[in-house]
């Protein structure tokens, strides 16, 4: 993703650190790469702004943050971190700002508007509101439709209002039973994505990972991310796009200490 790489840069310099003061987010390679090119992984983003205290407004080009796809990302990323009051800053200088082409989008900048308002400025009217919204874009996700019936039932539940509650709860338990359970998450998705990529459909395997991706970062689960990541920079074309994935599926094969396939990808990164 593209960043304003000098801005972490002159923050560094002007804290006094090296660039191997960063050994737990990233290698001083990848960080002169992120200084030096402004485009890095957004999760080692995320942890270098955290970390050197910079406001998120600076670092990220206004071309990102006024992207709805890229701002969803973003916004995800803070979201697992629980940062609410930078969710709810982005979405309020940003959000209303874009041009919104996919609703979708909307529906989960909502959910995590939500969110951030029920647990972030403990303001449960104002997270049922969104999370209302949110629900009518969800109609056809089960998934997330499950995580806003939890939503509303928490908020009942803090005003008070246990009959609405329970009624909520019982509707999420019940559309939960209906689901797979989340540790099948990630090798369901790639073990299709695997089926779809060997019979030669990159496109729907494409897909399937995304949706992967996308669905394990909303349940704040990481095992599996480094196994879709590296799938789909198997079946990438573009050079710099497979990079950046493998990149990512590296920085979560780390995470998950899944040795043997951090291994297969810095031999693939090492041949390119």
């Amino acid at each position: 993703m593209d960043v304003n790489g000098y801005i972490i840069r002159q923050k560094r310099e002007k804290e006094k650190l090296n660039k191997d003061a960063f050994g737990t987010i990233c290698s001083p390679t990848d960080l002169e790469v992120i200084e030096e090119t402004n485009e890095g992984i957004l999760e080692v983003i995320l942890d270098l702004c955290t970390t050197l205290e910079i406001p998120y407004q600076q670092a990220f080009p206004e071309s990102i943050l006024l992207a709805e796809d890229s701002l969803l990302d973003i916004v995800r990323g803070l979201h697992l971190r629980q940062q609410y009051s930078a969710v709810l800053d982005l979405l309020d200088t940003f959000g209303k700002k874009i041009n919104y082409q996919n609703a979708r989008i909307v529906g989960h900048l909502m959910y995590f508007r939500a969110y951030a308002n029920l647990f972030g400025n403990q303001d449960p009217q104002k997270a049922i509101h969104y999370f209302q919204r949110a629900y009518t874009l969800f109609r056809d996700e089960r998934r997330y439709e499950l995580m806003v019936l939890k939503g509303l039932a928490t908020c009942y539940q803090a005003n008070e209002e246990n009959k609405r509650a329970r009624i909520f709860f019982e509707r999420a338990k019940q559309m939960e039973d209906e689901m797979k359970t989340q540790k099948q998450l990630g090798p369901s998705y790639y073990q299709a994505a695997c089926f779809f990529a060997d019979r030669g459909n990159q496109e729907k395997a494409r897909a399937i990972c995304d949706e992967g991706i996308e669905t394990l970062l909303e349940v704040n689960i990481t095992d599996g991310l480094e196994e879709l990541y590296f799938e789909k920079a198997i079946i990438q074309d573009d050079q710099r796009e497979q990079i950046e994935l493998l990149k990512q599926a590296d920085y979560y094969a780390k995470l998950n200490e899944n040795l043997s396939l951090k291994q297969m990808i810095n031999e693939k990164l090492n041949r390119i």
